[in-house]
């Protein structure tokens, strides 16, 4: 078990932190078994909250200290630290005890912290890390026995980002997705951008190439070497397959090489049809695509993005902003895009005050009062509430909102080995050679498995 962990370690931090959602493997539930489905343990925990907000709820008056640990910025400090204190004002006989401190060797200590029985009673965790803590011991307590009320989290996010074997131990902080398409309605309107259309990308290129033709300073979509390997590539090769790049269990690809040279192929003909900005030009823009000058003034009408990025967007144009779903393949098994939250909160199996701490948990996901205070800081609205209440505060905008929404339709779930840092990279480059025309997109794919093969090999011996 320790060589698994060790491997898991190594993974997680060459994971790429853009991606939205990151899976593990491992063994079964260990000490307890279940047959509670995820949505059954929603609708259970639902039914026995009535009163759902922990601060409204009539609490035990016994002394009681919690202990809650996290990871993040500061903003996220002082979001959590005010929720810690507006509870404790409406629980005077509750004291949390706040543990935070930055990402790095945060998984280290939380796996030695619960394998010694030392660990914090409400504990923040990735969901990557369910199956190395679940997998070893059943560590994490059901959340459908204890009142938090689960059932306003948005659709199927629990099952995708907080259950492990049918039992929920994670209640989701956050949600997005990794591909939305943002489109400057102005632009739309003058070039015959049809907004309620699911476009192919056979079409989009057809569509870029006719505008160009019409005024040669003006392109479809721009996008720098991040996004084609994050948001073009990626997608592609799922919506082929409808899998992750790799398959996590026996570390091979779930992709041919035909596969490969089709997604690099695409890449190949958005810039050959004029459909995306020259590659050099909106490289001077790289990591800011917002910033980008033919964007600003209208000369570019379609970003592809992560659902994330929505209010740099806005801020970036005079004209109404609107987000359409990421061009598919005919045919396509998935979207391409990852949908799901990466992270959440946990309540320690072994807590002698499980209850009070799902009681704090509740508050602070499901309390408006808590939301108000958390914002985004925390993570971007994973309940059906959240939206409407900092939509009215001002936080949030619809459009992120319904670019979440759009994401989540026909997606999939990603695992952790595919965000592998080593992978990445060595798909960038082979894109940038197409692109360029250093090599030939069958040429690209064939180098790209090979690479991929000696990669995968050593991350499976190791």
């Amino acid at each position: 078990m320790k060589k698994q962990l060790m491997k898991r370690a190594a993974l997680v931090m060459a994971a790429s932190m853009a991606a939205v959602s990151l899976m593990g493997c491992g063994s079964g539930a260990g000490d307890k078994k279940t047959d509670t489905t995820a949505a059954e343990s929603s609708t259970a925990a639902a039914g026995a909250n009535d009163s759902t907000a922990a601060g409204t709820t009539e609490a035990s008056k016994e002394p009681v200290t919690l202990r809650f640990s996290w990871w993040g910025s500061d903003s996220r400090h002082q979001a959590l630290l005010a929720v810690i204190e507006a509870y404790e004002k409406k629980n005077p006989n509750v004291s949390v005890e706040a543990e935070y401190q930055g990402y790095d060797g945060y998984y280290e200590k939380i796996m030695t912290t619960l394998s010694s029985n030392t660990a914090p009673d409400i504990i923040q965790l990735s969901k990557e890390w369910l199956p190395d803590i679940q997998g070893a011991k059943h560590y994490l307590a059901d959340l459908s026995t204890l009142p938090v009320d689960l059932s306003t989290l948005k659709d199927n996010l629990l099952e995708i980002s907080g259950t492990y074997r049918g039992e929920p131990n994670i209640f989701p902080c956050t949600v997005g997705g990794s591909t939305i398409v943002y489109v400057n309605t102005d632009f739309a309107e003058q070039y015959g951008v049809d907004l309620t259309k699911k476009y192919t990308w056979d079409e989009i290129k057809e569509l870029g190439k006719s505008i160009h033709e019409k005024d040669s300073d003006v392109y479809l979509m721009t996008a720098d070497a991040d996004m084609l390997n994050r948001l073009y590539v990626q997608p592609y090769l799922a919506q082929i397959t409808g899998k992750p790049l790799i398959d996590e269990e026996t570390y091979t690809m779930n992709f041919t090489e035909a596969d490969a040279a089709a997604a690099f192929r695409n890449i190949e003909e958005l810039y050959s049809t004029n459909t995306i900005e020259p590659f050099g030009e909106a490289a001077a823009f790289a990591g800011q695509a917002d910033q980008n000058m033919k964007w600003i003034n209208g000369k570019v009408g379609m970003i592809v993005d992560y659902t994330g990025s929505a209010p740099k967007y806005i801020a970036s144009i005079d004209s109404p902003l609107e987000v359409i779903p990421l061009p598919v393949i005919e045919n396509a098994k998935t979207s391409g895009s990852i949908y799901g939250g990466d992270r959440g909160y946990a309540i320690n199996d072994n807590s002698i005050n499980k209850e009070e701490a799902a009681k704090f948990l509740d508050f602070l996901m499901n309390d408006p009062e808590s939301i108000k205070i958390c914002k985004t800081d925390v993570g971007y609205c994973p309940t059906k509430q959240s939206d409407d209440i900092l939509i009215a505060e001002g936080v949030i905008s619809e459009v992120q909102k319904k670019a979440v929404e759009v994401s989540a339709e026909n997606s999939y779930t990603n695992n952790m080995i595919s965000g592998n840092t080593e992978l990445e990279v060595v798909r960038k480059d082979l894109i940038q050679e197409v692109i360029y025309g250093d090599i030939t997109p069958e040429e690209a794919a064939k180098e790209l498995v090979e690479q991929y093969q000696e990669i995968l090999d050593e991350l499976k011996t190791n």
